[in-house]
């Protein structure tokens, strides 16, 4: 039961960021500023690890084990805020 509402969750997550994500470089595309390139960069990353952890453990529960996966989102996580950083340091 867990399992499903966590998946249901996810994808819901999956979506919205990349709807926002979508909007951000919509946005770019017209206005062709850098700073919202490298935001919608930073944010695909950040949106990807901050559910990476229970995506791995719905597919891949098999191989990698729970520590090894939180570690693994953390350092796809801090490379993704530091963009976002460096986005709104740059404008």
């Amino acid at each position: 039961m867990i399992a499903a509402i966590e998946t249901i969750l996810t994808a819901t997550m999956y979506r919205l960021g990349g709807a926002f994500i979508l909007f951000i470089y919509g946005d770019y595309t017209h206005t062709h500023q850098k700073n919202l390139l490298i935001l919608s960069i930073g944010l695909s990353t950040f949106i990807f690890s901050s559910n990476f952890d229970i995506f791995t453990g719905l597919v891949l529960s098999d191989y990698i084990e729970e520590p090894m996966v939180r570690t693994i989102a953390l350092l796809i996580e801090i490379p993704g805020i530091l963009v976002i950083l460096y986005s709104a340091i740059r404008s």
